[in-house]
């Protein structure tokens, strides 16, 4: 069996890489989560790790902010390889506390996790609806509300209204403009098209930024414009206009401890639980 060599990952080390993650979530999913394109898109803002067995990748893991991930192929599990690349990854970290997910299809991985030192502090779940058990109900509107579709000029907007709507999530950490922006605007996902704004006299109240394959990936509303019945318009207004592209389903992922409670919402449209991934949290520095 040859050495693990563990080495920095390079721009030559994206497809590698890939088929790695690829590999792991057809073994959990039976599809992957993610295309290579979307890897690509956002490749530039992760410090990553790859393990190598001879010439072969095995395993890779990346940081970025408070994130780190950890990935190894189903064929090498049980020698160490994912301890030694979350060790790399923790090493590359500038960030006092880090949090990894743990999806509770793979049994494994929260052991992992604990035994590395990582505790668990709450839950992300995946909800998703089939768009044909949901009744089509026109969105109703609160008062001097006008919905239009982004405009590149409202990148600016659309982020500070991002960061005033989750200022209130714990441990939420905006990040830079221009990489939010690369990011979302560079996804391979994104279609102007079905990204609504919310307005009251030219200010965003609310925005519903979605995903073309019928994800949502924000669904949020200003903290002054809240309990006014927008988030329900919005993502009815997602729903009848996936429906009428022939998208079957929509999706979107909720934290356990949400402070608005944005989960009720969706279960009151039809929404279900789908998948859970629990989030574990380790200190690496003592807190200054």
């Amino acid at each position: 069996m040859a050495e693990i060599a563990i080495r920095a990952a390079g721009v030559d080390d994206l497809e590698p890489t890939y088929e790695v993650v690829e590999a792991c979530n057809r073994a959990l999913y039976g599809e992957p989560e993610l295309t290579l394109e979307h890897l690509r898109s956002s490749w530039d803002f992760w410090t990553g790790f790859t393990a190598w067995e001879g010439k072969r990748v095995v395993g890779t893991s990346a940081v970025r902010g408070d994130d780190v991930v950890v990935f190894v192929h189903p064929d090498a599990r049980r020698r160490g390889i994912g301890t030694q690349l979350l060790r790399a990854a923790e090493g590359a970290a500038t960030l006092d506390v880090l949090q990894a997910d743990a999806v509770t299809l793979e049994p494994a991985a929260a052991p992992f996790l604990r035994a590395n030192g990582y505790e668990k502090v709450w839950e992300i779940w995946l909800m998703g609806v089939e768009l044909a058990s949901v009744p089509a109900e026109e969105p109703r509107w609160p008062d001097g509300i006008e919905v239009r579709t982004v405009r590149t000029e409202d990148a600016a907007a659309v982020k500070t209204l991002l960061d005033e709507a989750y200022a209130a999530e714990p441990e939420h950490r905006p990040v830079p403009f221009d990489q939010w922006r690369q990011v979302m605007l560079g996804d391979p996902s994104f279609d102007p098209d079905v990204w609504f704004l919310a307005e009251s006299g030219g200010e965003l109240a609310a925005a519903a930024l979605n995903w073309k394959e019928g994800y949502v990936k924000d669904l949020v509303v200003h903290p002054a414009w809240r309990r006014r019945g927008l988030g329900e318009a919005l993502l009815r207004r997602t729903f009848a206009t996936f429906r009428e592209r022939g998208v079957s389903r929509v999706g979107l992922k909720v934290l356990s401890n949400n402070p608005t409670r944005a989960w009720r919402l969706y279960e009151r449209l039809g929404m279900r639980r789908e998948r859970t991934y629990e989030v574990f949290q380790r200190r690496l520095r003592p807190a200054r």
